[in-house]
């Protein structure tokens, strides 16, 4: 946010619009005639967003064209100019959404000429919201042959997706469209190739293409033409892979290093090796101070001093980047918060020119699209630290290609996130303040796919027989006092019914939150002096995204299949391994199999328990060849302990690496891997460590297993009922003391704002319903 004028410093601030924003919606047409001062205050308010505005007053959806119509054919030209002049927002998303036959009217109303018409008349229109209206012909209306365009010198923000007009390909070429800050056509028909032309839409910030058929190859054309002048992209419902993270760092992401050593014991540093791969990017691990491994240094809750040279009178150079100090407003990406900066009424923290500074990509939406895992690790260790905002609903834990296939269900996959809770701390992701991302980092809970099993089935499974493995091998998730600095958490595709882990990690996160509210409280008093260090915010929202509840399919452990049906397609059924004992089964074991109600998965010590070879010979460690930057060298990787005794998942993992030779994603060890028994500052194979959390035998659950599993979100509500009656205790006692009441241990009640979802999360989804 600029600096205000002398003036503006000096001068003392009107108590009318101090108090205008606490005004009634209702009142503000009468407040209009009280006095001029009072129009000039009221008036933009009532007019600034037109069609939101007549909502608010009370018009009936269903009436909506009759009244726009007759507004725009026989009334708005006898609006004064100053009034009209006030008109800056025509959000038309949630309007005329009841009527369906606009080609049945005559043809001078048609809904195109009407807002034609109405852009002709209303020359301050900066924003133009036109999402899912399908008979709306966005080329006639702006394009360059538009009558409407003589009116638009100042067009900021456009967004018309969830429309069927495919645009022209000079579309993007009209004059009154370059000044866009904001654009997005996602879900359009067509291709981007008129996006991509030379020169063309330079003040663009803000772009969202979701559901274009976006691949790697058009990614890199979108990148190489917007490159830094972007800094948030929404490519969400594509078809991206883990391959196109090299090239959001390579045209996309600010070149400029923010981590430093300056915050090493708070949060320790970052130690960069000589040798990388394409795969992994360069091999980054984490040093620990003695407390910044434990998260619990006195300083994690203070925000970051302010950048300063040496010498009085020299400035800071451009080159000298620092990160952002933790307690700055959150640049927002969406339509409402841009309209909202835009609009010269705004109470926003950030205006206009906060929303045309770009150094890079910094907010990035990447939900279902085929990018897995690890490449979403990659993309926050190759980030330098920039991401501020970071969305990725779901993604497979493994890669879509790789030499693990070959030992790995043709009929089933794991989505989700696991062991990577230290790349979201601020030693990696320095900036981070908002994240949206599968529940797994929190509950270490994945979500399993599987042919055969019922939707209840297999959440069951998962956390059971998979989450124990999961435990082993990645014994850490993500707490709150992690990343202090980050202020909003989404949890998504969280599982409706539970047999308890779910529920107990869920609990146990907010537990966890109160208890960070509690030592940023502490940290406030005691840093309560003028000279004292600001303090963070801590997280203060956290929104719960449920999947639709799977009871109501009943408690059956299995889909209906028809095991010949199974057979004669050549699918080999929940088979880990393609060996000459899975071809030698016969139809009549793969009946008995479902009719069991078993669902197996070959044990590779069946394979060969007596593996031989030259890694045979070293015990724990083999040698992996591989080129970074031209230069060839070879490093020892970790293969697991060569121990019967150990636990089953690391034996796995050693099975996979030395028997199915599974060595993809070579990398340092994680903190997760390390506490599971990993040697410190060893390399691991990151894909076959993965891979090894699938049990070689799953067995589904009774109907009396799945009859006992709870509704998560009863057990929520009961918590934060029981919560929220022992924190109003506490307080009505602290305020009879005269003090204020303490927060976090005793009541372990979080005052922060948590959302409930349980509307299906799907790519196209509609806005979600929560209580709260």
């Amino acid at each position: 946010m600029s600096l205000p004028s002398y003036q503006e410093a000096t001068t003392g601030t009107d108590w009318l619009l101090l108090v205008a924003p606490f005004c009634d919606f209702d009142d503000y047409r009468s407040l209009c005639l009280v006095s001029r001062r009072f129009r000039q205050i009221f008036a933009p308010r009532l007019w600034s967003d037109l069609l939101c505005s007549v909502r608010r007053i009370g018009l009936d959806p269903g009436d909506d064209l009759t009244w726009w119509f007759d507004f725009v054919f026989n009334k708005l030209d006898r609006v004064g100019q100053a009034t009209r002049d006030l008109v800056q927002a025509l959000d038309a998303r949630y309007f005329a959404k009841d009527a369906f036959d606009f080609s049945s009217d005559q043809n001078e109303r048609r809904l195109t000429s009407s807002l034609q018409r109405a852009l002709t008349l209303l020359p301050h229109v900066n924003t133009i919201l036109l999402d899912g209206h399908a008979d709306i012909d966005h080329a006639v209306l702006l394009g360059p042959q538009s009558s409407a365009a003589l009116g638009l010198n100042n067009l900021r923000i456009l967004s018309i997706k969830d429309c069927s007009c495919q645009l022209p390909n000079v579309f993007f070429n009209t004059p009154h469209l370059q000044k866009l800050i904001y654009l997005d056509i996602s879900n359009l028909p067509g291709s981007l190739i008129s996006l991509l032309q030379s020169g063309l839409l330079p003040a663009l910030r803000i772009l969202k293409v979701r559901g274009r058929e976006l691949d790697d190859s058009t990614l890199c054309l979108l990148m190489r033409r917007f490159g830094p002048q972007l800094w948030s992209l929404d490519v969400g419902s594509n078809k991206i892979s883990d391959d196109a993270v090299q090239i959001f760092k390579d045209w996309g992401l600010p070149a400029s290093q923010l981590r430093t050593s300056d915050h090493f014991q708070v949060e320790g540093k970052i130690i960069t090796q000589s040798w990388g791969t394409a795969d992994y990017g360069h091999f980054l691990c984490i040093q620990e101070s003695d407390l910044s491994g434990s998260f619990c240094h006195p300083e994690r809750y203070f925000v970051d001093a302010p950048a300063y040279t040496s010498h009085a009178n020299m400035a800071l150079q451009e080159y000298q980047v620092h990160r952002l100090d933790g307690n700055q407003a959150v640049r927002r990406d969406s339509a409402d918060a841009v309209k909202e900066a835009m609009s010269e009424e705004h109470q926003s923290r950030l205006g206009a020119d906060d929303y045309l500074f770009s150094t890079g990509i910094t907010h990035l939406r990447l939900s279902y699209n085929r990018l897995s895992a690890h490449g979403i690790q990659k993309l926050l260790r190759i980030s330098n630290g920039y991401i501020e905002d970071l969305t990725c609903d779901s993604m497979p834990l493994l890669p879509n290609v790789g030499s693990y296939r070959k030992a790995w269900p043709p009929t089933s996959n794991l989505d989700g996130i696991l062991g990577a809770a230290h790349l979201f701390r601020p030693v990696f992701s320095s900036n981070l303040r908002v994240l949206r991302i599968h529940h797994s980092l929190v509950t270490n809970i994945p979500s399993l796919q599987m042919v055969g099993l019922s939707s209840l089935a297999r959440l069951f499974l998962a956390e059971t027989a998979i989450l124990r493995r999961v435990e082993r091998a990645y014994p850490q998730t993500f707490t709150p006092d992690m990343n202090p600095r980050l202020l909003s958490l989404t949890l998504t595709c969280l599982p409706r019914r539970s047999s308890g882990p779910l529920i107990s990690r869920l609990l146990q996160f907010l537990k966890l939150l109160a208890i960070q509210e509690r030592g940023i409280q502490d940290a406030s008093l005691s840093a309560s002096t003028r000279r004292s260090p600001g303090v963070l915010q801590g997280l203060r929202h956290l929104r719960l995204e449920f999947e639709p509840d799977s009871m109501e399919e009943g408690f059956s452990t299995s889909e209906d299949l028809d095991p010949e049906e199974l057979m004669n397609s050549g699918e080999k059924v929940f088979s880990f391994f393609e060996d000459e004992r899975m071809e030698s089964w016969s139809r009549s074991r793969a009946r008995q199999m479902l009719h069991s109600k078993r669902v197996a998965v070959q044990s590779p010590a069946a394979v060969d328990n007596q593996a031989s070879g030259p890694d045979r010979d070293n015990p724990e460690f083999v040698t992996y060849d591989a080129d970074w930057s031209g230069d060839r060298f070879s490093i020892p990787v970790w293969a697991g302990p060569n121990d019967p005794d150990a636990p089953e998942v690391l034996k796995e993992y050693r099975r996979l690496v030395l028997e199915r030779h599974v060595r993809d994603g070579v990398g340092p060890a994680s903190p997760a891997q390390i506490l599971a028994g990993a040697p410190s500052r060893s390399f691991i194979f990151h894909v076959a460590w993965s891979a090894a959390v699938m049990p070689s035998d799953l067995r589904p659950p009774t109907r009396g297993e799945l009859a006992g599993m709870s509704d998560v979100l009863d057990e929520l509500k009961t918590y934060r009922l029981n919560g929220r009656a022992n924190y109003m205790q506490h307080k009505e006692l602290a305020q009879m003391a005269g003090r204020h009441v303490s927060l976090g241990e005793t009541h372990f009640f979080w005052t922060g704002r948590l959302e409930v979802s349980t509307e299906a999360t799907l790519p196209l989804a509609q806005s979600s319903q929560y209580w709260r």
